[in-house]
């Protein structure tokens, strides 16, 4: 019986050990899922393991790949060939009538012939139409073309990434907001019992303070879901493994404003990289007009071949019964129906230039207006700002003195609460004020072409 209780006893104190290691295991695997990330670590992370720059850099390969293949092409062509023919002579004899009319000259065959043959070519364009040089220049403006995608798509990258660390943070700091509103309805909890338990309030009293914490609760269960599900949305696009859990630190808000909107919109009109890709696509309708035009003209080469003819058995005869004549020519084409052909194309490509030049004025106007209504809003959030300050400060006014006039039973637990809940939303407003602020800042700069903070 003493056994048994030993081993009972003994069982209980290793459960306890086990338990007790796992729930240390479990602490440390939730501080090592755990890491605090700086605005610009955010950055630095997501455009590291961002997998459309990575997606971009294969097109950049590949437009150095066909620049490459472009300088290739302008190489000489060396074709080297052999064969072997074996041919069996049913018929042995042949004769060949003679011109005078006499008696046919017969001639013998052997039964069994071979016969080997080579040919080494080397061929060398002098000029074809420019065909060699368009390539290679279409070739780099698409490298060209491909970078500055690249930049457009990283500029975009760390556009939504800044979205939503502020997101993240607006969230915390609602949380954080909430708890201190927690904390203070808490402690007026705590009082209003005390006033009732010395018939200064009544039930009532407490139940309304009652239905106001469970409130906050509810807020506070609907804040941190939201904080897990932006907190995943953010752990996929820094490329973070998905069970990490993220601490930003406090955002530095971008609350003024320095510049007026002509400035920013000269920015904008020179450096917004979508001009730059209608620079290249211009360029690139520049280069098909000369390609067009240059396809009537003729094209001119050099070559030479070298040829080795055998009808011995041997592969390496004997004497000279072989023939390897090197032949040495020039040879030249022209597609005269180019003239006519051509047309059509040279008017498509003079057509393409000219939607390039429509497409620039349109994006010029939508530019101005991105850059317009970004800065508008902008400096709508400064100005919300310091209303929302004014408020801060009336409400708190607002709260002391409702608290000062519950004490003396000159208001009710309705007004009280009110007051309270008036301060918690304008305190609440204005956090959000101000990360709409600085979002609102980095949305003007994405507009000008320079979102990196």
């Amino acid at each position: 019986m003493k056994n048994n209780i030993y081993n009972i006893e003994r069982m209980n104190f290793t459960k306890k050990i086990v338990s007790g290691l796992a729930l240390l295991l479990t602490i440390f695997s939730a501080q090592a899922q755990t890491r605090t990330i700086s605005l610009e670590e955010a950055i630095s992370l997501g455009v590291q393991n961002s997998k459309q720059l990575k997606l971009d850099q294969n097109k950049i390969e590949q437009a150095n790949s066909q620049l490459e293949q472009a300088k290739d092409e302008t190489m000489p062509t060396v074709k080297v060939s052999a064969a072997y023919n074996h041919a069996l002579m049913l018929q042995r004899s042949f004769a060949i009538p003679s011109d005078g009319g006499g008696d046919p000259k017969a001639m013998k065959f052997p039964f069994d012939n071979t016969l080997y043959q080579g040919t080494l070519s080397i061929n060398e364009p002098i000029f074809a139409q420019g065909r060699f040089r368009y390539a290679k220049e279409s070739a780099n403006i698409l490298i060209q073309s491909s970078k500055l995608d690249s930049e457009k798509d990283k500029d975009e990258i760390v556009y939504n990434i800044i979205g939503a660390y502020i997101n993240f943070y607006k969230v915390q700091q609602n949380l954080k907001i909430v708890a201190q509103n927690m904390e203070d309805v808490d402690q007026k909890l705590t009082e209003i019992k005390k006033f009732e338990n010395q018939g200064l309030a009544t039930k009532n009293d407490v139940l309304r303070f009652q239905l106001e914490k469970s409130n906050i609760q509810i807020q506070q269960v609907e804040l941190e879901h939201t904080l897990k599900v932006v907190n995943y949305n953010l752990d996929i696009l820094l490329g973070l493994p998905e069970n990490t859990m993220v601490q930003v630190q406090d955002v530095v808000y971008k609350l003024d404003i320095t510049e007026g909107a002509d400035v920013y919109m000269k920015q904008a009109l020179q450096d917004r990289k979508e001009f730059g890709s209608l620079s290249y696509q211009d360029k690139l309708a520049d280069i098909n007009i000369k390609k067009i035009r240059d396809e009537k003209l003729p094209t001119l080469g050099v070559g030479g071949s070298l040829y080795y003819i055998n009808p011995t058995k041997a592969l390496i005869p004997k004497g000279a019964t072989y023939l390897a004549p090197f032949v040495v020519g020039i040879n030249a084409s022209w597609d005269i129906t180019g003239f006519f052909k051509n047309k059509n194309k040279a008017t498509e490509a003079s057509i393409q230039k000219q939607e390039v030049t429509a497409t620039r004025d349109v994006l010029t106007d939508q530019v101005k207006m991105d850059v317009n209504k970004s800065y508008t809003q902008y400096h709508q959030t400064l100005e919300k700002i310091k209303l929302l300050n004014d408020a801060v400060v009336q409400a708190t006014e607002n709260e002391r003195i409702t608290e000062s006039k519950f004490k003396n039973n000159l208001v009710t637990t309705t007004d009280r609460i009110e007051a309270q809940t008036l301060l918690y939303q304008t305190r609440l407003n204005l956090e959000l004020a101000k990360a709409d602020a600085t979002a609102a800042y980095y949305t003007l700069l994405k507009t000008t072409g320079h979102i990196q903070p």
